[in-house]
């Protein structure tokens, strides 16, 4: 152990016993001083890191770090400086349901809750650390595997945030979360087993190394902060089971779970008593474990709840110490529920940390249906087939590959639908079919227009840099949408008509009131209008429906390209991203360079290569082209397409995925 190391610990003890002490007179002046320790340990652990561990993190020059000095480092290295699994509480992990339920585990194991939370070991890491450079803002990260380890040489004006500068640093990754669409990678801070998260995240989808901030959506100018402590006291709660907090001081903790990742005992409850029970040559009572399936639709759905909903503790000591929801209890007995009504505004009224009206916009539509992924159980229970019925998330999903299957495992765990669930059998098995033909959905009956999801659970949710289908079953409103500033379900499909074209549809079709709309609401096609003026969230959408194989069909791809490459240089980079990836999905672009995160003037250029590409194809002939804001010659109505571009929502948002 060397010196500083010997010294650094020391610090810690000291800050410690003094905080201890102060408690004893003052518990303001322990927390205070307690908080000012922690940060400026985490500080100088940072500035002091190549010489505490210089035996396995030497400080490296331009060429890397050195091979001979960390190449014996392995994972148990760094284990006493991470989260840690520690099974108690009569959790046993997902390895001892092996011996006896092997095709659930296999098909678990290949799922992607198990692979939520991860040691950073080869087989988990897909990041690109061969040697790779990037700079971001100038910061520079050297990305280098050596052995089973992973390291981040990092330089530039800002390490730990804002005001705390370092020359440079060489950070071991110890953990990673995310194996879907990105992954995030965590370092130690050795302020116990707190953890900092690395600035820049790896894309899954397009290969590449991107700023963490630029993958939600959330206003431009955010800084590349590592977000120290995180992990410890966030995502563990939905990306670990049983996660204890286990807080020693404000943002220093000693963070435990059972087993990282969704385990088999996270759906089920811990394995221990069960066990024992089918070990016992005399088996009194009934077995302990619990099966989603056998319970009734809202006990099952509330297993679901636990991680897919937008909660709070009732008691800092459960997030402390260990949930206290196990399955097949009810979710309220320990969490509150946030629903946009006057229990959660007064809950978070008692909570005094977070304005109601703030809380409820970068989650929810103005009218209470919940607009970000992950967070379905929300969208669940507002729907009549829950409330009214029998309708559990085990209605359509599978959290199991089922029996007779055709998909390989991979297309499978993508969603984990169960078997018929991309048809409309995932309704008819509770809805008579022969009531909801033709004459029902106007639609030619093989069409994607009498798909019943695609009306009633239209993609108005956003998370993981797309959309995805809204969890609140609903039937199309004309009035509700227009009031709560949400996209129609008709014109996510038909983005080359107007909504004004859409409300007379449903107001002939089914006598819907139509609402009283503006000129452009009324003349101008939905995806022009969209994307031209509408707010960051409305713009995601409708750049995601500009690439969705079912809109394109409908709508036509030949007037999008404008509209797309207009987004190429929005503010936000998520939109960015977004509109790039639809757009490649257009023939003739496929091959179009782009980078959603290059400097501004090489986002610039691809957007001016993007547009004379449109103008040198064959001009859009359309009756309604007008609506296109497209002249019938097939130029764009430049005037009209600037005056609306000018109109653009730009108030800043965040979306809590």
């Amino acid at each position: 152990m060397t010196s500083p190391l010997i010294g650094f610990i020391a610090a810690c003890v000291v800050c410690l016993v003094v905080a201890m002490l102060l408690a004893r007179k003052s518990r303001d002046a322990a927390i205070t001083f307690a908080a000012i320790s922690a940060g400026l340990l985490v500080v100088t652990g940072f500035a002091l890191w190549p010489l505490m561990f210089r035996e396995i993190t030497p400080a490296a020059g331009d060429s890397g770090p050195g091979d001979q000095e960390i190449s014996n480092v392995t994972h148990a290295d760094f284990e006493p400086y991470r989260p840690t699994e520690i099974p108690n509480d009569g959790y046993v992990t997902a390895d001892a349901c092996a011996e006896c339920h092997k095709e659930n585990h296999a098909s678990w194991y290949d799922s992607y809750h198990r692979t939520m939370t991860q040691i950073a070991t080869p087989e988990a890491v897909f990041g690109d650390f061969d040697d790779k450079r990037v700079s971001f803002e100038q910061q520079h990260y050297h990305l280098t595997r050596k052995g089973d380890t992973f390291w981040a040489q990092l330089s530039g004006k800002e390490l730990m945030g804002k005001n705390q500068s370092t020359d440079k640093a060489l950070l071991p990754i110890v953990m990673t979360t995310g194996s879907h669409h990105m992954q995030i990678y965590w370092f130690p801070t050795l302020a116990s087993r707190v953890i900092g998260q690395l600035p820049i995240v790896y894309l899954k989808e397009s290969q590449q190394w991107v700023p963490r901030k630029s993958c939600f959506l959330e206003p431009p100018g955010a800084s590349m902060d590592p977000e120290i402590g995180r992990w410890n006291n966030t995502c563990l709660q939905c990306h670990s089971t049983h996660p204890k907090q286990r807080k020693i001081a404000d943002y220093n903790w000693d963070t435990s779970v059972a087993e990282f990742g969704i385990s088999c005992e996270a759906c089920h409850g811990p394995g221990r008593d069960h066990i024992h029970f089918q070990r016992s040559k005399d088996r009194q009572g009934n077995d302990p474990i619990v099966n989603p399936d056998n319970l009734d639709h809202r006990l099952s759905s509330q297993v679901c709840g636990n991680c897919h909903s937008i909660t709070t503790h009732l008691s800092d000591d459960t997030r402390n110490h260990g949930h206290a929801f196990r399955p097949g209890k009810t979710l309220d007995s320990s969490r509150h529920l946030y629903r946009l009504n006057k229990e959660s505004i007064d809950h978070l009224a008692q909570r005094g940390d977070v304005d109601p009206d703030v809380f409820f916009a970068r989650s929810f539509w103005p009218d209470g249906m919940v607009r970000v992924s992950g967070r379905e159980f929300n969208g669940l229970i507002e729907s009549a087939c829950y409330q009214k019925g029998t309708m559990s998330c085990t209605s359509c999903h599978a959290l199991h590959q089922q029996p007779g299957d055709p998909r390989d495992r991979k297309s499978w765990s993508n969603d984990q639908l169960g078997i018929g669930m991309l048809t409309n059998q995932a309704c008819t098995n509770c809805h008579d079919a022969d009531k909801y033909d033709q004459q029902h959905t106007h639609h030619e009956v093989a069409s994607t227009g009498s798909r019943c999801y695609n009306c009633h659970m239209p993609h108005t949710t956003y998370g993981l840099m797309k959309a995805i289908r809204s969890h609140t079953i609903t039937s199309p409103d004309a009035t509700g949408d227009l009031r709560a500033g949400r996209p129609g379900a008709c014109n996510l499909c038909h983005l080359d008509k107007s909504i004004g074209w859409a409300n007379d549809r449903l107001s002939q079709w089914y006598g819907m009131e139509k609402p009283k709309l503006t000129d452009d609401q009324q003349k101008v096609a939905s995806g022009v209008l969209w994307s031209l003026t509408g707010d960051a969230g409305m713009r995601a959408l409708t750049a995601w429906h500009f690439g969705w194989a079912p809109a394109k069909e409908a709508s036509g791809e030949d007037w999008m390209p404008p509209y797309l490459s207009h987004l190429l240089d929005d503010p936000y980079d998520v939109v960015r991203f977004i509109a790039g990836r639809s757009l490649g999905t257009i023939r003739g672009f496929e091959s179009l360079a782009y980078n959603f995160v290059a400097p501004r003037q090489q986002r610039l250029s691809a957007q001016n290569e993007a547009f004379l590409l449109w103008q040198n194809k064959d001009p859009v002939t359309r009756a309604d082209s007008g609506t296109l804001l497209i002249e019938p010659s097939g130029q764009l109505m430049q005037q009209q397409f600037s005056r609306m571009a000018a109109q653009r929502d730009d108030k800043p948002m965040i979306l809590d995925e």
